[in-house]
């Protein structure tokens, strides 16, 4: 007998909580590209994490009881998964830093297919655009990469960031206006528009 689809993800989380291991299979086959897609953001090692999305799977196992109810898994999951990350990275013997940004590794560029973009104009805003996007600060850069590649809220960055809804807030306008100044003729909303069809250019 075939177990019944899970209609949505509060119905998935509350089956993984009374203890239902397809639930837990569900879960890792709807997440576990994505969990390491954002990994691979953070640290070019895929062992290590391949090791830290385990282990964020079977602690959710492990602890499942006790978990507070969520509406909205993946951000929950990125939240995981970055937390394990930087501890693994932070906690390395030949870990050294003198970023500002201690509370963010996100330092990997993205990088466009040209090949995928037909038009040679787009081609030329989106090679410019993506150069820029990796001109900005590491949170910024990671906070861009939720909001318009993963398509996370403002509050849902927050949580995944471990910030303030306010703080998110001004990572993204921050990083709007500098691409604003570093595009003069470009306005906001035209700029959301191309960071939009970068995010589905972006390769893996």
């Amino acid at each position: 007998m075939l177990a019944k689809p899970y209609l949505d993800e509060s119905d998935l989380w509350d089956s993984l909580q009374n203890g239902s291991e397809e639930a837990l299979t569900e879960l890792m086959k709807r997440y576990s590209k994505a969990l390491a897609y954002y990994g691979r953001k953070m640290v070019r090692d895929d062992s290590l994490i391949q090791d830290c999305i385990q282990e964020t799977f079977i602690q959710l196992w492990q602890y499942r009881t006790g978990l507070r109810k969520v509406t909205e898994i993946r951000p929950y999951l990125f939240t995981c998964l970055r937390r394990k990350i930087i501890y693994s990275i932070k906690n390395r013997p030949n870990f050294e830093t003198t970023d500002a940004d201690t509370d963010s590794i996100f330092y990997i560029d993205f990088s466009i297919e040209e090949t995928l973009i037909e038009n040679e104009n787009e081609a030329i805003r989106i090679k410019t655009l993506n150069r820029l996007i990796n001109n900005l600060p590491k949170r910024q850069k990671e906070a861009v990469y939720l909001k318009f590649y993963e398509n996370l809220g403002n509050n849902e960055i927050a949580l995944v960031m471990g910030i303030r809804y306010q703080t998110a807030t001004n990572l993204i306008h921050e990083a709007l206006s500098s691409l604003r100044e570093w595009l003069p003729s470009q306005s906001l909303t035209f700029i959301n528009i191309l960071l939009s069809f970068w995010a589905a250019k972006i390769v893996h």
